[in-house]
């Protein structure tokens, strides 16, 4: 009794945030990552249990991970109990009042099967990726139980089971713990985080866990999409506070060197006590003495050292821009109350030599992209005083840009898909079909943006832009059964955050991007994340690793969320709610900033409240 009533109010404790302050990204690791294993002190199999109590007791026992899951082991028949080795992969469930458990007893009163009907909330693959199951999805898993020793008097323990781990949500919550991997982008620009669940236990080394599977490679889901400088045969060494990691058969060149230490120490930096680490390349120690660390062969994770390639793909100071009587402003400083540096944006496209309904601008600050008004054309232009617009697409109805790393625009257009029409129309050059443009010299809306009907479903094109300039078609089949709402490429250009919907229902997802070795552009196998967020209307990425987005729960006001991409941890408010919020946007760094309807631009900075900065519409940061 007394370790069934510890277990209970353990299980009581380990619940999930469903709000909460601002959760940082891309910088100390995912929420959670440097969480205390909470250690579960199961029952186990009680005198008399019914085939159902077995069971239900074989499912609370399992969320144990001691000594190789010696608790659930012990609901089992001798053979079954050594020969049983989970898959790694884990199913889970919904809380014990969502389980159904009914028994089919044999013929011969010494076997029964239990079938087992509960909610499915998500998998967790072999490799680590937590994937979101859709709603109200029941499963079945199937137990068979015997009588022991063939003796009809005797014991009820399991003899066949699912070869996957089933846990609670809660238990999930108790023994796993979010981590990021983190691997490069195409051009080695940037480090892309794939966020991987990994059970802790309290004998672990983490970080050597952590490392070993690093080089293991990215999951299944973002594999095609990045790139890992590691080879396999690196192997890894971790002694408390510093760690070793041997690398052979890669050239000793600087950039290579500097490649691995940073996604070696992006890595190691969720890991608390893991101060500093060697690199030993080819037999080599590696000094990297810009790392802080007391000897150059000995560098720090967590230096600024390797922040040319920080998750996120965003430098230190990147300024806010915002539209303001037509024209565009930026500031590197906005706050309530206090002297600021906004300037207009030098160049025609900051003096509103065109109205731009949108605009987005480049990693690097020095270009604008922006949709005229009527959404007939894309235009860009320099940062310059003396820079010309150019006009990169034109007789369609666009609705969206964005900007990656690699000075690649992303243009989202609306088109018209004839009936029975199966291509999907991005396999070549721009053929774009011809829109009637609404009055150049309309004004655009006081915040920025319009609000029409979303697209039908299958009637949204997608255009890269090369360098901004060269224009190559990006296969987005896989979403044409729903319509495209909004459009934004991650800022190290391998994913694609996107808000569909479908039969008025609104759904926030990621999907990858692929370029395959002729340079054709896909972005597919989207996953849903945030389920729980209805009117989805804006988004934006805060970092490599999470997104900020406006939303509601349900029968909630409108507000601002951040939503992780690993998947399992809940949205979180990102401040009070603010009345008539229409476009949000963030940055690995910098406050959280909002436009409204009010004509103002609003700023997020204490992780609580919203406060109004200046007066201007559709903030955003760069990309």
């Amino acid at each position: 009794m007394a370790a069934a009533l510890t277990c209970a109010a353990l299980t009581a404790c380990a619940t999930v945030p469903v709000t909460g302050p601002v959760i940082p990204g891309d910088g100390g690791g995912p929420s959670g990552g440097g969480g205390a294993y909470v250690r579960l002190l199961p029952a186990g199999p009680q005198p008399g249990m019914s085939p159902e109590a077995l069971v239900r007791g074989f499912l609370r026992d399992m969320g144990s991970f001691e000594e190789d899951h010696e608790a659930a082991r012990s609901y089992m028949v001798e053979e079954t109990a050594r020969s049983w080795s989970p898959s790694g992969s884990v199913q889970v469930v919904g809380g014990s009042e969502s389980v159904a458990l009914v028994s089919e007893p044999g013929s011969d009163g010494l076997t029964t099967n239990v079938r087992m009907s509960t909610t499915l909330v998500a998998t967790i693959d072999e490799d680590g990726k937590y994937i979101p199951s859709d709603s109200g999805r029941l499963e079945d898993f199937h137990f068979t139980l015997v009588r022991e020793n063939g003796d009809p008097d005797g014991e009820w323990r399991v003899s066949e089971l699912p070869d996957e781990l089933i846990l609670s949500q809660l238990d999930v919550e108790r023994t796993h713990r979010p981590f990021n991997l983190y691997y490069y982008n195409r051009e080695d620009t940037a480090l892309v985080p794939d966020p991987v669940y990994l059970p802790v236990r309290p004998t672990d080394e983490m970080a050597d866990r952590l490392l070993r599977r690093l080089v293991r490679g990215p999951t299944d889901w973002l594999a095609p999409a990045v790139d890992s400088v590691l080879p396999e045969n690196t192997v890894t060494e971790v002694d408390e506070e510093h760690a070793e990691i041997r690398v052979s058969g890669v050239p000793e060149t600087g950039e290579t060197e500097y490649l691995l230490g940073a996604q070696i120490a992006w890595t190691l930096r969720q890991v608390p006590g893991v101060e500093e680490f060697t690199l030993v390349v080819n037999g080599s120690e590696v000094a990297f003495p810009g790392a802080d660390g007391e000897r150059a062969e000995r560098p720090r994770p967590g230096s600024d050292h390797w922040a040319r390639v920080s998750p996120g793909a965003a430098t230190s100071g990147l300024r806010a821009y915002y539209m303001q009587e037509g024209q565009l402003w930026s500031a590197s400083e906005l706050a309530p109350d206090a002297p600021s540096d906004a300037e207009r944006v030098p160049g025609p496209l900051g003096a509103g030599d065109v109205a731009l309904e949108r605009f987005a601008v480049s990693m690097q600050e020095s270009t604008i992209a922006g949709i005229t008004v009527g959404g007939d054309s894309v235009v860009t232009s320099l940062a310059s005083a003396d820079a010309e617009i150019q006009e990169v697409l034109s007789d369609g109805v666009f609705t969206g840009v964005s900007w990656d790393v690699d000075r690649n625009l992303w243009v989202v257009e609306e088109v018209e898909k004839p009936a029975g029409d199966e291509d999907d129309g991005t396999d070549g050059e721009a053929d774009q079909a011809p829109a009637e443009p609404e009055d150049p010299d309309a004004e655009p809306p006081a915040d920025g943006l319009t609000a029409e009907a979303p697209p039908e479903p299958g009637a949204t094109a997608l255009w890269m832009l090369r360098d901004g300039d060269e224009v190559v078609g990006v296969d987005v089949s896989e979403l044409d059964d729903r319509s495209v709402v909004e459009f934004r490429i991650s800022r190290d250009g391998t994913r694609a955050a996107v808000v569909t919907e479908t039969d008025g229902e609104r759904a926030l997802e990621v999907g990858r991007v692929v370029v395959d070795e002729d340079g054709r552009v896909s972005v597919g196998d989207f996953i849903t994340l945030a389920g729980e967020l209805a009117d989805v209307t804006d988004l934006a990425w805060r970092s490599g690793d999470q997104l900020v987005v406006l939303g509601s729960r349900e029968g909630g006001t409108n507000q601002a969320f951040l939503v992780s991409l690993d998947g399992g941890t809940p949205p979180a408010s990102a401040g009070a709610p603010v009345a008539g919020m229409t476009s949000v946007s963030g940055a690995p760094g910098q406050p959280l900033v909002a436009g409204g309807e009010d004509g103002n631009v609003w700023l997020s900075n204490d992780r609580v409240n919203w406060e109004n900065v200046v007066e201007g519409a559709s903030p955003v940061y760069p990309g």
